[in-house]
């Protein structure tokens, strides 16, 4: 089956629209281990059969093989049972795993965040947790039916995050009903994030990690800046064509 990747019509709704406007990447790579640093992922993408799926995923964990791995998240989300299936596999990593949200973990990307021993957040960063959502088609049967699984799934995700920040699962829920959004700042005040990523304070010396980027991504800073406006004329087109 061949992806659905009209870049356009993949930004459309508001979660989209701030990936978008983060002017980061849409990829999904990885960087081996050297010099003794971890290896790093770069999960920039939607999850799921627009963007990253759980195999795609899967086959760069096992790329970079055990020990400890950087994933840095800039994602909208998207498939809920694909961002389980990441998730898990992340717990199951033989290797710390130390997650960076560097734009939007969102969604899906939310929660596969979590998966991270320790999860840090740029100070311009995102998070946004929310109920699942979906499309059926059929009679009040159908209608009844679904609205019954999506609870289910609504609270597996209320418990992950409850788990994480210490919350009761009917607080989450209630976030989650509300659809929130998080700085950097509320994120780690909620329990989502454990440190935001120019907050030496929090970080001891033997747990810090090398963020600053090398030569290879500052010499991409401006080819990213005109793919976001780019991203931008193109949602913009979309929209008006509605």
């Amino acid at each position: 089956m061949k992806r659905y990747n009209a870049q356009a019509g993949r930004f459309s709704n508001r979660a989209l629209l701030a990936f978008t406007q983060a002017g980061l990447p849409q990829t999904l790579t990885s960087r081996p281990r050297a010099d003794g640093q971890p290896a790093e992922i770069l999960l920039y993408d939607e999850i799921g059969f627009w963007g990253v799926t759980a195999k795609d995923f899967a086959n760069q964990l096992a790329q970079v093989g055990p020990g400890p791995i950087n994933l840095r998240i800039n994602s909208p989300g998207g498939d809920v049972f694909d961002g389980l299936a990441i998730y898990a596999s992340l717990k199951q990593h033989d290797g710390a795993v130390n997650v960076i949200i560097d734009g939007l973990a969102a969604s899906a990307a939310s929660y596969i965040a979590l998966a991270g021993d320790t999860v840090m957040i740029a100070p311009n960063a995102f998070m946004m947790i929310h109920n699942a959502w979906g499309l059926v088609v059929g009679n009040k049967a159908d209608m009844t039916a679904t609205a019954g699984v999506m609870a289910k799934i609504d609270g597996q995700m209320a418990a992950l995050y409850s788990g994480k920040t210490g919350q009761s699962v009917e607080e989450i829920s209630a976030l989650m009903d509300a659809e929130t959004w998080f700085t950097a700042e509320e994120a780690k005040d909620a329990g989502l994030a454990d440190v935001i990523v120019n907050d030496d304070r929090t970080i001891s010396p033997s747990a810090k990690i090398d963020l600053t980027p090398d030569k290879d991504v500052l010499a991409l800073a401006a080819e990213m800046a005109i793919a976001s406006r780019q991203r931008m004329a193109r949602l913009a087109e979309a929209e008006n064509a509605l």
